[in-house]
């Protein structure tokens, strides 16, 4: 039963190929595309194997990259380009390029609400990738337009910061968009870390920030700094008091 089974599945893998193969080359070069189209649900897939899965989101993304190239320079519709990377995604969780793809897609035609819809589903089956915080973060920061974008982005960043393999640099941007939405204690806890982990060019940033984010009075920045200590490894902390009192 078994081998029956892997022998249908491999029978349908080839047959969605077949499909897109033909589709690609049949259909007349006048015929007006359509943005709607026909997308399986991913539930009907799930008992087959992880190969087979694999085969079928390669073949469907084949798809969706044809989908794409005909409306995108056409009518300008994605209506169901969504739904062709999510069923993507579903077959290959881990296919991070469709996510990326799919959101970016989805701003040409004016749709973050949908990127950034997408993207949440990719860093749900990838918390460890950092380029899903970090472009989740750009997009509230682009695209949303109530006030609370800067704290919303800087929560994106903040996350990505924590992640391995990020740049430099992000743990700055969240320090920053924290620093403009008002959230002092935030923004005061990641330029901390920016100091931390930062090199001489971050550090200086940090301490210039931290200046104007902590106390003036001596006395009251003494009680903000020594509140610090248990983020900054021992070691370092003289030198991060002394970078944060020069001048009294």
């Amino acid at each position: 039963m078994r081998a029956v089974r892997r022998v249908a599945a491999l029978v349908l893998a080839c047959a969605c190929v077949a499909a897109v193969v033909a589709y690609q080359s049949d259909r007349p070069a006048a015929a007006k595309p359509n943005p709607v189209v026909f997308v399986p649900s991913p539930g009907f897939y799930r008992s087959f194997s992880p190969s087979v899965r694999a085969s079928l989101a390669d073949a469907y993304w084949l798809m969706t990259i044809q989908y794409y190239g005909e409306h995108v320079n056409s009518d300008h519709r994605l209506d169901s380009l969504p739904a062709m990377v999510r069923l993507v995604t579903s077959l290959s969780p881990h296919f991070t390029e469709a996510y990326f793809f799919g959101s970016f897609a989805m701003i040409d035609v004016g749709r973050p609400d949908v990127a950034y819809a997408l993207l949440n589903d990719g860093f749900a089956a990838n918390p460890r990738d950092w380029r899903f915080p970090f472009y989740l973060g750009f997009f509230a920061y682009t695209y949303a337009t109530n006030s609370q974008r800067y704290a919303v982005a800087a929560r994106w960043y903040a996350k990505a910061a924590r992640l391995p393999g990020r740049p430099d640099y992000v743990p700055r941007l969240a320090a920053e968009l924290a620093t403009r939405g008002a959230s002092p204690q935030t923004a005061i806890d990641l330029w901390t870390q920016v100091w931390v982990t930062g090199d001489k060019y971050a550090r200086q940033k940090a301490v210039a920030a931290l200046g104007k984010l902590l106390p003036a009075d001596k006395v009251a920045r003494e009680k903000a700094v020594a509140a610090l200590e248990p983020s900054v490894p021992h070691a370092l902390f003289s030198q991060f008091v002394a970078d944060l009192f020069q001048g009294y």
